[in-house]
């Protein structure tokens, strides 16, 4: 249905979300596409669930300072047959700002209506914006937004051996390893970062580039961060979920994760330190 859609639908973006139960269970309100290009404009769309409500609603959002008057279409597709709701177009008038301007539905479609119209199938929905007084040749453009528990190699530790030889002052980072779709990294700073220096070590999981030509848009991440005790296996832990950012992102994870005064025997032993990452679940992005 993707394919035949693409080819069917100039000037349009589908935005396909996987797994859609599990926006409730944890507790994700906004799913933001990547950027994509319609006749020559970069765009997002915004798909937004209110889990009190069971509505959800859709927003296209330009990414270029625009000032313009133009037609345009947000909705969602049938996976029953070739139709889509709403059909009606609207105009928007672009005011020059600097800022991202985002307009659509609020409460589009109820979760019930989703279910028992044909919307929402398999745990499967799919949105979409559309530009139709805009002529082009080119096929429409699709994208598939997916959450995916416990996935491949989620737990990854780094052993810092010669602990004590590491800059004390300085941030420290491990090899990067890759989990979903993206490269990642601990990053480590031993005697604590801004607010927490010389009260805390501090750890953050660092987001840096996507593999195989996945689409640019923000991961989201629920995550356990950990120092292992290599005594009695009693690790030291903290979680927590965050958007990691879709370009570098070494802002998530914890200013005081560790007191200085923890940071010795059974953590630290034979100056060797063991910090390490388990995803619980990770979104993943690919073009479809």
């Amino acid at each position: 249905m993707v394919q035949e859609f693409k080819k069917n639908h100039t000037n349009s973006h589908l935005f396909k979300i996987d797994n859609f139960s599990l926006l409730t269970k944890y507790e994700i309100d906004c799913i933001e596409s990547s950027v994509f290009d319609l006749c020559g404009r970069k765009w997002k769309i915004l798909v937004n669930y209110d889990e009190d409500e069971e509505h959800v609603s859709i927003f296209f959002e330009n990414q270029d300072p625009l000032d313009v008057e133009l037609e345009y279409q947000v909705y969602v597709v049938s996976q029953l047959k070739a139709v889509w709701y709403p059909k009606a177009n609207v105009k928007w008038d672009f005011s020059a700002s600097s800022k991202p301007i985002a307009k659509g539905i609020t409460n589009l479609m109820s979760l019930d209506d989703l279910k028992s119209k044909g919307f929402l199938i398999e745990d499967c929905c799919m949105f979409g914006a559309s530009l139709p007084d805009q002529k082009t040749e080119r096929p429409g453009t699709a994208e598939c937004f997916s959450l995916i528990e416990k996935p491949l190699n989620n737990k990854v530790t780094w052993m810092m051996t010669k602990f004590s030889s590491f800059d004390a002052e300085k941030a420290h980072q491990s090899n990067e390893f890759i989990v979903g779709n993206r490269k990642w990294r601990i990053e480590v700073h031993p005697r604590g970062h801004e607010e927490a220096k010389g009260e805390s070590c501090s750890v953050y999981l660092v987001g840096e580039g996507y593999i195989n030509n996945a689409p640019k848009t923000k991961t989201f991440a629920k995550s356990k961060l950990r120092a292992l005790d290599q005594v009695n296996r009693n690790h030291l832990e903290a979680t927590d979920s965050y958007w990691v950012d879709e370009e570098y992102d070494d802002t998530n994870g914890f200013m005081e994760f560790m007191p200085l005064s923890k940071l010795c025997e059974p953590y630290l032993v034979k100056d060797k330190f063991y910090v390490g990452v388990e995803f619980e679940v990770i979104s993943v992005a690919k073009y479809v």
